[in-house]
């Protein structure tokens, strides 16, 4: 770049040579630095009239600031510029009027500098507020950022304050706090959402019997976008951890370097005794084998949500409250909870040699399971339990063929038939099939049915009534009855392989 008269200023390609000031005769040119502190720094060579820039920088400390480097001096204008001599100091606030012979510049607002100052000082301008729109564009993109976290922030504490959800499921007044989940357990979306879907094949009409989410979940699911599940996921853990463990927290005081999940392992070492084994597949197994050896009868009933919230309607948890978190109780062969239909399901469940519990924690599941035998009168330390999918843990463990080989075997359910042909072809011998319950109210009906058919074993596939019926199974007719439930059709269907 060569140089230049009459106050124009130029600026190279490369951007190496930053800005020209032209103040009187011979201009030269320095290089840019880009790590420079100052805007721009302007050092005369005589008096003023031969100019020489020294750095413009990228990470100038004020924006446009623009300064006259004078010999043992230093100019710091924002946004403009000093024409002091040898020894001068300019500060002005906005233009400058040259300084006498060692002398100070502090002229705050008006200034006599000539035409070629003026001239001079506009390029400058210019020439640093072009420099500066990376700089501005940064700012605005982080302003943008700060409005985005605030609204998230303020949405987090709009939901904080919201009506807290159900009281705590060890209270007998337990609600459930979120939709039932699908039987043997609960269906996880792929990010993460615990979808609500009803028990067997009860909570196929309801849309996820194969454990598939229903609609209103999977839409929610689709809408939320990846930054709103985090911030939820992160206000969740918080609000069940650290939350829960601050209410405990005295005031003025606080738990240096201990975290919810060291208070949890140090509460769990102490409840640990109360930890209670459930009998394992091959356990039962062994009982369901000896029992047909001997010919003794024995029932293995199981409750998941769809029983268990049929239990709490009218008792734990309000009618309307159930009917909106169980829509798939008529299905399951509970149109309506009435008192008849809460005693009958209580006294199977007292009455069982087996009872199947849900191991989930869930509210819907063992959130509703204590309350519920609380509330009826049955003690849950008098039952011998195993889990409440007991019937995929024997077919998983490879144990379902070997139980009914060389036994009658009678079928119940609307899969009846279609399981009865696949089990023939594994050399099981089905000796009857009674391919219609129709709800709890149908239970008299079906079991005088039962009673004309030959058979050493029943496989019980009928939603809820499947409790009751394999009780009186057992206790009126003297056989081995299991609650086979929705293993029936994933083995129809061919989900599940024999």
């Amino acid at each position: 770049m060569g140089d230049n008269t009459g106050g124009l200023l130029r600026v190279s390609k490369a951007g190496r040579a930053g800005v020209v000031l032209n103040v009187g005769r011979t201009v030269a040119a320095g290089r840019v630095n880009k790590a420079g502190r100052v805007g721009s720094e302007i050092k005369p060579r005589k008096a003023g009239r031969t100019v020489n820039v020294i750095h413009a920088g990228r990470a100038s400390r004020s924006a446009g600031e623009i300064g006259m480097r004078t010999t043992g001096g230093a100019s710091r204008s924002a946004g403009e510029i000093g024409t002091g001599k040898v020894g001068g100091i300019n500060r002005s606030g906005s233009e400058a009027r040259p300084g006498k012979g060692g002398g100070a510049n502090r002229s705050s607002s008006k200034a006599r500098a000539g035409k070629t100052g003026r001239a001079s000082r506009a390029a400058l301008a210019g020439a640093a507020q072009g420099r500066l729109r990376p700089g501005s564009a940064r700012r605005r993109h982080a302003s943008a950022q700060g409005r985005r976290a605030a609204a998230r922030a303020k949405q987090r504490t709009a939901m904080r304050r919201a009506p807290r959800p159900a009281p705590q499921a060890s209270s007998p007044q337990a609600m459930p706090a979120s939709g039932a989940g699908p039987a043997p357990r609960q269906t996880t979306h792929p990010q993460g959402v615990v979808v609500p879907a009803g028990r067997e094949g009860a909570a196929a009409s309801a849309g996820s019997a194969k454990g598939m989410p229903l609609p209103a979940a999977e839409h929610a699911v689709q809408a939320a976008g990846p930054g709103d599940y985090a911030a939820g996921y992160r206000d969740g853990v918080f609000a069940g951890g650290e939350a829960l463990v601050a209410q405990h927290i005295p005031p003025d005081h606080i738990l240096p370097a201990v975290a919810a999940a060291d208070l949890i392992a140090a509460g769990f070492r102490q409840y640990a005794p109360s930890l209670t084994r459930l009998t394992s597949p091959h356990e039962m197994a062994g009982h369901i084998m000896a029992a047909l050896d001997a010919q003794r009868p024995l029932s293995v009933v199981r409750l998941g949500d769809g029983e268990l919230l049929a239990l709490a309607a009218d008792t734990v948890l309000p009618a309307a409250e159930v009917q909106e978190l169980a829509p798939f109780l008529p299905y399951a062969g509970v149109p309506s909870s009435t008192p008849e239909i809460r005693a009958m399901l209580a006294e199977a469940i007292q009455a069982a040699d087996w009872v199947g519990v849900p191991t989930s924690r869930a509210p819907t599941f063992q959130g509703l399971l204590f309350p519920v035998l609380r509330h009826f009168g049955i003690d849950w330390s008098s039952l011998k339990l195993t889990s409440s999918t007991i019937n995929y843990s024997l077919h998983q463990s490879h144990l379902l063929l070997p139980i009914l080989q060389g036994r009658r075997v009678l079928l119940m359910g609307s899969q009846a038939t279609e399981l009865g042909a696949l089990l023939q072809q594994h050399g099981i011998q089905v000796t009857g099939i009674v391919p219609v319950v129709s709800g709890m109210a149908d239970i008299p009906r079906v079991m005088q049915q039962t009673a004309g058919q030959p058979f050493d074993i029943a496989l019980v596939a009928a939603g809820i009534p499947a409790v009751v019926l394999c009780r009186c199974i057992a206790g009126e007719l003297g056989k081995v009855a299991i609650d086979f439930g929705h293993l029936a059709d994933k083995l129809v269907t061919g989900e599940l392989q024999l």
